[in-house]
């Protein structure tokens, strides 16, 4: 069965605190705004930031499953820093 809802996470553009999260039908979906929300820790109206709910979790997750990265070593027979 197809997913027809995703999370939406608004956050505040200047200091990250969350807002948020709303579920939307796929076809609803907006993630860009101008519209600007009373952020409590900024203590004024902000631009918010929205994203897919979990999505920099997955990211990250991904970027983690990623070989580790090691020194190139040089060809048998060659001398280093050539």
């Amino acid at each position: 069965m197809p997913i027809n809802e995703v999370e939406i996470v608004s956050f505040c553009a200047e200091c990250g605190t969350e807002f948020e999260t709303v579920t939307v039908k796929k076809d609803n979906m907006m993630l860009t705004t101008n519209e600007q929300v009373w952020c409590s820790k900024c203590q004024t109206n902000r631009s918010q930031v929205r994203d897919m709910a979990g999505r920099l979790k997955s990211i990250e997750e991904e970027q983690q499953s990623y070989p580790k990265a090691v020194p190139a070593e040089p060809f048998p027979g060659q001398a280093a820093g050539r």
